[in-house]
């Protein structure tokens, strides 16, 4: 469930985030998982489901494309995951699923994906970071999806442990040494900052103001945070009130090196990665995907890739990019996989509204 895009769908949002796909071929069948199929040297998707009602699922795509695996969670525990599939992180071979609505982590084996076990007690979760061997942090958006929180989870006995407060619609989160960062883009309203927590005593350090819905997050080579603001729309969803940015935090100091605004008042700017040697961001704007190379003060007038997805990926191996096509929200989705370079490899189906990947 990502905002703007599913609870908030609006023919600006669509005209600006998603484009449709064409088919790619040849296109390898998905395979139907034996209950003993196990995943290794591949790629996780979580699809979110049919919004409202049925059950996201998890699809594997092997790292050659040759093999393609849709609902390997239900065809391993016979029982379906839940709405919505939100993220999935795995952390000492253990692989935490973030199910949204349903208000739940599954626990399974991360490589046979066997459940053993649910965390519970959450208001829409949305990402799992592992702290240390037995603790780890998962955010939320919180009651009505208006306010936000870390939840901090005792992973031995799996359950949340304690509550930290951050600003509005916790997202994404990346750790620095012992501090974490975390990207806090409105939930269902409009927030502007990055809230910083001590990860050894889960104390708040200090919030970091940084623009309009800050919702990516990623860490660089030289351990300097980058956040991407998407802007905030007006009352009417029709424009953006706020335009966009991109901005790099000093990861010790905390303070804000460089800011730099996007244009458009009807794009926002979405899906921030980073590529293996953390030398080089890519995220999508204005229906395409553009490189920022770490050292650059300006934004990139070049596209690498002429579209946009709703969900991308690059993968830590050889720098691929995986970029999903969410269709009409309702029907099956894609996964369109590309070179470095920006060249189409191939394209595969995956399950309904395919929203994030987790490389292994």
């Amino acid at each position: 469930m990502k905002t703007n895009k599913i609870l908030l769908l609006t023919a600006f949002a669509v005209g600006t985030i998603f484009t449709s796909c064409k088919k790619d071929d040849p296109e390898p069948d998905p395979t139907t998982p034996a209950a003993s199929t196990t995943y290794d040297n591949g790629v996780f998707v979580t699809n979110e489901g049919p919004f409202g009602s049925g059950t996201g699922t998890l699809s594997f795509i092997s790292r050659s494309g040759a093999t393609v695996y849709n609902d390997i969670f239900e065809a391993r525990n016979t029982f379906p995951l839940g709405n919505i599939v939100q993220s999935m992180s795995i952390h000492n071979n253990k692989g935490y699923i973030v199910v949204n609505n349903s208000g739940k982590i599954e626990v399974v084996d991360g490589t046979s994906m066997a459940t053993s076990g649910t965390i519970t007690g959450f208001t829409y979760p949305r990402y799992f970071l592992g702290i240390d061997n037995s603790k780890a942090f998962v955010t939320e958006w919180g009651t009505g999806g208006l306010v936000g929180s870390v939840k901090v989870v005792d992973l031995t006995t799996k359950t949340i442990t304690a509550t930290i407060t951050t600003g509005k619609g916790a997202e994404n989160m990346v750790k620095v040494g012992n501090k974490v960062f975390v990207a806090c883009g409105g939930g269902f309203d409009n927030d502007s900052v990055v809230t910083v927590i001590d990860a050894l005593t889960n104390a708040v350090d200090t919030t970091i103001f940084v623009g309009a819905n800050p919702s990516y997050i990623q860490v660089d080579a030289n351990n300097n945070v980058w956040v991407l603001c998407k802007g905030k729309q007006n009352a009417t969803w029709t424009a953006l009130e706020q335009t966009g940015k991109l901005v790099r935090l000093n990861g010790t100091s905390y303070s804000t090196e460089l800011s730099l605004p996007f244009s458009s008042t009807s794009s926002q700017p979405t899906n921030l990665v980073v590529n293996a040697a953390k030398t080089t961001l890519y995220y999508n704007y204005s229906g395409k995907l553009y490189a920022h190379a770490i050292a650059a003060t300006s934004l990139n007038a070049t596209a690498t890739i002429n579209r946009s997805f709703y969900a991308l990926g690059i993968d830590p191996v050889n720098d691929q990019f995986y970029g999903s096509d969410a269709v009409d929200f309702s029907s099956n989705g894609k996964v369109v996989r590309y070179t470095s370079a920006g060249v189409t490899i191939d394209s595969v189906t995956v399950g309904v509204i395919p929203g994030n990947f987790y490389f292994k």
